[in-house]
């Protein structure tokens, strides 16, 4: 299985999961088969997750740990065919390792909704970028 999580950078933090894909300087993909790591810079364009998450797929990584999704992205995901899994704190070797036991929970809806601020509603256009960050 090859997984997908937002990471704080690639090399001092590397090991540190983002708290959602807007804070990840980098990108970690590990391949459970082989233990394999590959580090990926983030490119902070919005209009190119579409394409990544493409060439992810086409690589065959069809898995994503995250700290924190939004309800618009967990449905990005969903019709992508990814598998979105809640990270437990932000130690990545430690999700890797819940991951490889089948411990990881999954990112439903309904905890994603229930993460929303007060402040913030089910339709992102009414979102204001000084107060929600997804």
């Amino acid at each position: 299985m090859k997984v997908f999580i937002p990471v704080i950078d690639s090399s001092r933090s590397r090991y540190t999961i983002a708290n959602g894909f807007s804070d990840s300087g980098s990108i970690c993909v590990f391949d459970t088969k082989d233990n394999h790591v590959t580090w990926y810079e983030a490119t902070g364009n919005p209009a190119g997750y579409s394409e990544m998450l493409d060439e992810l797929k086409s690589n065959g990584v069809f898995n994503v740990i995250a700290s924190a999704v939004s309800p618009m992205a967990l449905k990005v995901f969903s019709d992508k065919g990814f598998t979105v899994y809640k990270a437990v704190g932000n130690d990545l070797m430690v999700n890797l390792e819940l991951l490889r036991i089948r411990c990881l929970p999954i990112y439903g809806l309904e905890e994603c909704m229930s993460e929303l601020t007060p402040t913030c509603f089910s339709n992102c256009s009414s979102c204001e970028p000084a107060i929600c960050h997804n």
